[in-house]
């Protein structure tokens, strides 16, 4: 097995690259080598979506009452997961391909762990050494190798 010498963890809106370096001591010590934040990830889609005139009036069938068909509203928001996913994967991406690394670990929540694996360009998705289906974003890094199994002594 290759061994990973980074690890990248993310969830919906924030992204954590470190670089594993071994002691001889103390077992592998983690540097943040990069963090990336999702500006569309934060905050509400009302606050985002101001436009009145798109939504679509919806009868109660006696004439009376108007609501607006939230129909719309889905697809706003599975474009917007798809976008986030893609900038995680593009930024992934880059980190990866700029240190050169021949294994790298991932961890992201399950509900979006294989979207973002199935955007990663194949040479990319193909030297990840260790999935991790759990978020670790806010983990301190002193304790992230606690949760890799390539990380601990065998």
């Amino acid at each position: 097995m290759t061994p990973s010498s980074l690890i990248i963890v993310t969830d919906r809106g924030s992204l954590k690259a470190y670089r594993v370096d071994e002691t001889p001591t103390r077992g592998p010590s983690l540097k943040l080598v990069q963090a990336f934040n999702v500006t569309d990830a934060h905050g509400r889609l009302v606050d985002k979506v101001t436009d009145l005139a798109g939504r679509f009036p919806v009868s109660d069938g006696a004439g009376g009452r108007h609501a607006n068909s939230i129909a719309e509203r889905t697809q706003l928001e599975t474009e917007t997961d798809r976008r986030i996913h893609k900038q995680l994967a593009d930024q992934i991406a880059k980190i990866v391909e700029s240190d050169g690394v021949e294994g790298w670990s991932f961890a992201a929540p399950a509900s979006i762990h294989a979207a973002i694996v199935d955007l990663l360009p194949r040479k990319v998705r193909d030297r990840i050494v260790e999935h991790v289906k759990s978020d670790l974003v806010k983990t301190e890094p002193s304790k992230l190798p606690a949760h890799f199994r390539s990380l601990q002594e065998i």
